[in-house]
């Protein structure tokens, strides 16, 4: 709760910022709108989301929704309040950027894990490296270990070299059946969350992916062939959604188990309409974590609701093996490590254990080192062990 109060006083008006992303998620619609072509459509989104995640106001609006995601999951979970709101200073007239408020933010946010946007923050503590690869001398059969080797120069991966293989898999995955369910969806939220914005005077968060990000683990999954993924954190289910499109474009045999706090706003409750209020990740009334995974494969998508500290052990439990796992939930270095031991113990040899927003910490390269396996840091957003 301590650090709850500091965030309370630090962070200030975002609404510069969020436009700013918002005017990037925007020209998603007019092309949406302008195209018949689909092949055509896709490529073109795909153009304009490079373009606006150029923009490092979209990154830095993914690291505070994440650390208020985790900061009041942990209050929920204690009993907390379950919005996820911070209040802006009242008595400022002249609030900080996005960009201030996250450097006057502690370097520090938890154990060994680090604020990205502080003055004094060092890549190095953490060992974010985007496009680096990690042990890559390691004996190692994994397939999308062989796949990414062959965009590597040494121990590198240059960054232009993944441009053709997203716009690729952006295409693929826009022609998987129901994969437009996804897409009318993703911009549901986004209309959801405007319109609570303009009635509340507050700000509200979808919380998924970017883009990026989220083809990347489509083509993970493609590589692999999972036959059972695991994920914690979902929230609306962006990324869980392309992996599921993954899974269906591999065959009907795969499936996705996840776990997460679902943070569901409820007009009722007054702690969600609070003017001013900085509000984390939230999904649209009604509906559940994931709901954008189309209706058409619920069938191999498992959801369970609730805290992943004590849900994950239950559900690696459950099940005989793991071929991937992605973390998505509390990203601090010792709740991150909690969760790639705990699947560890059904992770098949070939799976993948993977992690978003690797540039808090170190644990995922930690955990790749303990187990001598090689990883990959993908645009210094999602690091992937392989075994």
């Amino acid at each position: 709760m301590r650090l709850i109060e500091i965030l309370r006083r630090m962070i200030g008006n975002t609404e510069s910022a969020a436009q700013s992303l918002k005017r990037i998620e925007e020209k998603f619609d007019v092309l949406v709108a302008g195209s018949a072509n689909q092949s055509d459509l896709m490529n073109r989104k795909f153009d304009e989301v490079i373009v606006g995640l150029a923009n490092q106001s979209d990154l830095l609006n993914r690291k505070l929704n994440l650390v208020i995601e985790g900061i009041f999951g942990a209050s929920k979970a204690a009993g907390g309040p379950v919005p996820n709101a911070m209040q802006s200073p009242p008595d400022k007239p002249h609030d900080p950027t996005l960009r201030e408020a996250m450097q006057r933010m502690p370097l520090l946010l938890a154990e060994r894990t680090y604020n990205t946007s502080h003055p004094d923050y060092d890549s190095r503590a953490v060992r974010n490296f985007p496009g680096h690869i990690f042990n890559g001398d390691v004996p190692c059969g994994n397939i999308a270990f062989s796949a990414l080797a062959r965009l590597a120069q040494g121990e590198d991966v240059p960054d232009q070299a993944w441009n053709a293989v997203l716009a690729e898999a952006l295409v693929e995955a826009s022609s998987v059946p129901h994969a437009a369910q996804v897409f009318e969806r993703r911009r549901f939220v986004e209309q959801y969350t405007s319109a609570l914005e303009t009635k509340y005077h507050a700000n509200y968060v979808p919380g998924w992916v970017n883009l990026d990000d989220a083809l990347f683990l489509y083509w993970l999954v493609r590589q692999t062939n999972p036959r059972t993924i695991v994920q914690t954190g979902v929230c609306n289910g962006l990324s869980a959604a392309f992996m599921m499109l993954a899974l269906a474009k591999n065959g009907p045999e795969g499936r996705l188990h996840v776990v997460d706090l679902a943070p569901v706003f409820d007009a009722n409750d007054p702690a969600w309409t609070v003017e001013g209020n900085l509000y984390g990740v939230v999904i649209p009334e009604g509906k559940t974590s994931g709901w954008l995974v189309p209706d058409a494969y619920r069938d191999r998508f498992e959801v369970w609701n609730g805290d992943a500290k004590d849900l994950l052990p239950k559900l690696v439990d459950k099940l005989d093996s793991i071929d991937f796992f992605f973390h998505d939930s509390d990203h601090t270095y010792n709740h991150m490590m909690f969760e790639f031991h705990q699947v560890k113990c059904k992770l098949n040899k070939g799976g993948l254990a993977v992690g978003d927003d690797v540039s808090w910490n170190a644990s995922l390269w930690d955990f790749a080192d303990e187990f001598h396996v090689p990883s990959y840091n993908f645009k210094g957003t999602v690091g992937v062990a392989f075994f």
